[in-house]
């Protein structure tokens, strides 16, 4: 079972049952977000994973179009103001579903979990197929 729980211009959140997870829905829309539109999307995700203490978060980047203007500063941001929130959730595992043709190491290809960020309490993984990052999710 998925509920839509929140929605703006560039994604939705969905809370799944089987497994139980939040998950973010990056939309083709993305293609015209600013930097800050991204931060918006993490803050709502954020919020969603703290009102509902969850433990396992999956963003789907399979439609994520967004080219950052300054990645190193965006993410510096991250890991000062969502990674904190998302630590305080009790999220324990957080993957990511990749587009077809990502360059970076995914579980399929042999990549092990990490800890993405210095104020993370919990290991990231990339994934090529949706299905193996939801059986991550769950075990």
């Amino acid at each position: 079972m998925a509920e839509e729980i929140a929605r703006y211009r560039y994604g939705v959140v969905v809370s799944h049952r089987d497994p139980d997870h939040l998950e973010l829905r990056w939309l083709p829309a993305t293609e015209s977000m600013t930097d800050e539109d991204w931060m918006t999307g993490l803050m709502v995700l954020a919020a969603e994973a703290e009102a509902l203490g969850t433990a396992a978060i999956l963003v789907d980047a399979v439609e994520f179009r967004h080219d950052f203007g300054d990645r190193d500063a965006s993410m510096a941001w991250r890991d000062q103001h969502v990674i904190p929130r998302y630590n305080r959730a009790g999220v324990k595992r957080f993957a990511f579903v990749m587009p077809p043709g990502f360059p970076g190491p995914t579980a399929e290809a042999g990549a092990e979990p990490r800890i993405d960020g210095p104020a993370a309490q919990f290991p990231t993984q990339w994934f090529a197929d949706r299905a193996n990052a939801l059986a991550w999710l769950a075990s």
